[in-house]
Formats: structure tokens, C-alpha cells, sequence
């Protein structure tokens, strides 16, 4: 059976009585543990993400859980990278700097220069030289990761 142009034309059309406003489609719940399928409104306004305010907050709460249990496993690794650096082992054994991030590589040069610092505190009578250079090198790195650690 086929259709003429003309039967297709106004299938395809909106009736004159209904405006944009009142077409809806199907859309799905943003919050991953509901994905509830709900009508959608194509007319003016903000899209919906959620199903309802319900699914909104709840998905509110999730993400702040998550994201402060990503929190506190991060201060984990950093604390745990910080004990394996105090115990003096190389650089090789954290991997190399070109594959480290940022956080990781200002967090073993922050190590780095409390352990000069450690240093000069009980050099003693160690050569003059090494400590005036040192000393020089301790106070040349810790403005930059001062900035670092603001930027």
C-alpha cells in the first residue's frame, strides 16, 4: 500500500492545534544507578539531566562521596610516595619524571629539598664548601616550589 506525498507531508507535520512547546521526547536519568527513561520538553528552558529532584540530589551526594574518597586515597599515595622517598631510595625506583604528573614530581622535590635541609641541620663540621653550596642551592629551589605549590 502506498502512501501519497501529500498523506506523508501531514503525517510528518504537527497538527495547528498543538504548539512546539507541548513536543516531549524520551530521555534517560543522568545518575548512573537509575538510567529511568522520562519524557524530555524540547520547548524553551534548561534540559533535564535527572528524573526527578529526587535522582538529582541523590546523584549530588554520590558524586561528593566519590570524589572525597578520590581525596583521600590521593593524600594516601602522596603520603605513602613521601615514605618511600624518605627512606633515600633512587629515582629510578619511582619511575622516571617525564612520566610522573605534575603533583607527583612537586611532591618529590619538595621531599628532596626537606631532606637538604635536614642535612644542613646536622652537617657539623663537614667541608665549609659543600654547606655554603648547599645552603645556596636550598635557598635558590624554595621560592620556585613556594609558586609551585600556589599555582
Amino acid at each position: 500500500m502506498s502512501e501519497t506525498p501529500e498523506r506523508l507531508r501531514a503525517m510528518s507535520e504537527p497538527a495547528d492545534d498543538v504548539g512546539v512547546d507541548e513536543f516531549d521526547f524520551a530521555d534517560y536519568c543522568a545518575r548512573p544507578m537509575c538510567r529511568k527513561e522520562f519524557r524530555q520538553n524540547m520547548g524553551r528552558g534548561r534540559r533535564r539531566d535527572y528524573c526527578s529532584e529526587t535522582c538529582r540530589r541523590l546523584a549530588d551526594r554520590d558524586y561528593k562521596r566519590a570524589k572525597a574518597m578520590v581525596d583521600h586515597f590521593e593524600g594516601l599515595a602522596r603520603r605513602s610516595r613521601h615514605d618511600v622517598l624518605a627512606f633515600g631510595r633512587a629515582a629510578d625506583d619511582l619511575g622516571d619524571a617525564s612520566s610522573m604528573s605534575d603533583d607527583v614530581v612537586l611532591e618529590r622535590a619538595t621531599s628532596a629539598l626537606s631532606r637538604a635541609r635536614a642535612v644542613l641541620q646536622f652537617a657539623g663540621d663537614a667541608d665549609e664548601r659543600l654547606v655554603t653550596e648547599l645552603e645556596a642551592l636550598c635557598e635558590a629551589v624554595s621560592p620556585a616550589l613556594g609558586r609551585l605549590r600556589l599555582g
